[in-house]
């Protein structure tokens, strides 16, 4: 009982991670129902452009904000250049533009950097919290858990309670009818895409930092795994990126601590398959009737 406890807490941690990325894949796909598989390579050019930050003396509370900055206006040029010429074309003109922008950002960074893995300069603390008599929690993960909680959190309340997130809410519920009301539809996607480019970057530096190690293919299976538990929390939802993300991370902690590593990168997606026959709209997600 104990051990799955532990492997239960060691979950959470490898969990907040997908959330933080699924956030990004949930709102973009919530506003203009695209697949945007380039917003996993955001996650790795975040993780690289904080190392390089803080490389060249920048401060951890201020190499962060910059990257998310830095690679949030990039999502937004992508968005603008890429993406918005195909809104009027078919769903897989858009969908096959993002999977060559991610083949790029691969390549870029592995000219750029190398396709070795780097170090990274700053670590997450490495103490360990012992919990009655074999329960053991490591500091690293109550920081990324408790920073995924809060930054799900305050996007929670900024979509909700703030302007700019109703316009958000508003053009994924309606595009034409928000239109229509006078939200600015251009600067509410470009908006989204930001702010799903920055939760992306703290997902890439924090995984730097837990782990110590980054390369320029670290977003292809994190990106995959996010996307799975932005569908399996319900796609569009952003509690619902972040009890997927939640869920798969748990599920692969418990199979590599039963010695069942082989399976954890396909258990992801045998679990969004069981959920998806069973419940097509996610976990939190709702039904929505269409009318023909």
């Amino acid at each position: 009982m104990m051990d799955f406890l532990q492997y239960l807490l060691d979950g959470l941690a490898l969990g907040s991670v997908y959330a933080l990325i699924a956030v990004g894949y949930s709102m973009v796909f919530g506003v203009l129902q695209l697949v945007n598989f380039a917003h996993s390579e955001l996650y790795m050019l975040g993780a690289y452009l904080v190392m390089l930050l803080l490389l060249q003396g920048a401060p951890l509370w201020a190499a962060l904000p910059l990257a998310c900055g830095g690679v949030g206006l990039f999502a937004v040029l992508m968005e603008r250049f890429a993406y918005r010429p195909l809104r009027g074309a078919n769903r897989l003109a858009p969908l096959i533009t993002s999977v060559g922008i991610s083949i790029f950002l691969q390549n870029f960074v592995q000219a750029v950097f190398s396709p070795n893995p780097q170090s990274y300069p700053v670590h997450l603390p490495e103490g360990i919290i012992e919990i009655g008599e074999d329960l053991l929690l490591r500091q690293r993960d109550i920081i990324v858990f408790a920073l995924t909680i809060l930054l799900t959190l305050g996007l929670e309340a900024f979509v909700r309670y703030t302007k700019p997130g109703k316009g958000i809410r508003a053009v994924a519920i309606h595009p034409q009818a928000a239109r229509i009301v006078g939200v600015p539809f251009n600067r509410t996607v470009s908006l989204t895409f930001f702010i799903g480019a920055a939760m992306a970057v703290v997902a890439g530096a924090l995984q730097g930092m837990a782990v110590n190690q980054i390369m320029p293919f670290m977003g292809v299976s994190s990106g995959l795994k996010s996307f799975a538990a932005a569908v399996l929390g319900g796609i569009g939802v952003l509690p619902g990126a972040l009890l997927g993300g939640l869920v798969l991370g748990i599920v692969e902690s418990l199979l590599v601590g039963y010695d069942l590593s082989t399976f954890k990168d396909g258990a992801a997606f045998l679990i969004l398959i069981l959920v998806l026959l069973a419940r097509p709209q996610g976990l939190l997600g709702r039904k929505v009737l269409v009318k023909v």
